[in-house]
């Protein structure tokens, strides 16, 4: 399974009096990716709206593993684990750029809902579209794969 890459750079705003990056801004590293991921198949979260649809996260997991600092660089790695039914599953991890050292690894889950905030089981139109040119871009072969 293919994944994607992305680097940040911890800035000053996002760690604790301890020079620890605080819990919650590993999120937003993630969100970095995802974005990146899903602007290059024009699923971002405007296009998706124009569509009819909201994906809103339903389950969110995260294991610490080491601290990130001020200014470390960071790889961010994501990568979409195949589903039968219409929700997008995230895996990605966090590694210091320099040591490669885990920081951080866990999985999102996200549903697809309508309009009228119903859970939407099987993709069609434009929306399928989309999601398996999603999926196609994690098939590809690559030398970048999640063991």
């Amino acid at each position: 399974m293919k994944y994607h890459e992305s680097r940040v750079q911890v800035r000053f705003n996002e760690v604790d009096q301890w020079g620890v990056v605080w819990y919650a801004n590993y999120f937003a590293y993630i969100e970095v990716a995802r974005s990146e991921v899903l602007a290059k198949v024009g699923l971002l979260p405007d296009v998706l709206s124009s569509l009819g649809y909201t994906a809103p996260i339903i389950n969110l997991t995260a294991n610490y593993k080491s601290s990130a600092r001020f200014h470390d660089e960071l790889v961010v790695q994501i990568s979409l684990v195949p589903q039968k039914v219409a929700k997008l599953v995230f895996t990605f991890r966090i590694i210091q750029a320099e040591s490669g050292v885990l920081v951080m690894e866990g999985e999102s889950t996200q549903v697809l809902l309508n309009k009228k905030g119903f859970m939407v089981y099987t993709l069609a139109g434009e929306l399928a579209e989309k999601i398996g040119n999603l999926q196609t871009y994690f098939k590809e072969d690559g030398e970048n794969v999640i063991p």
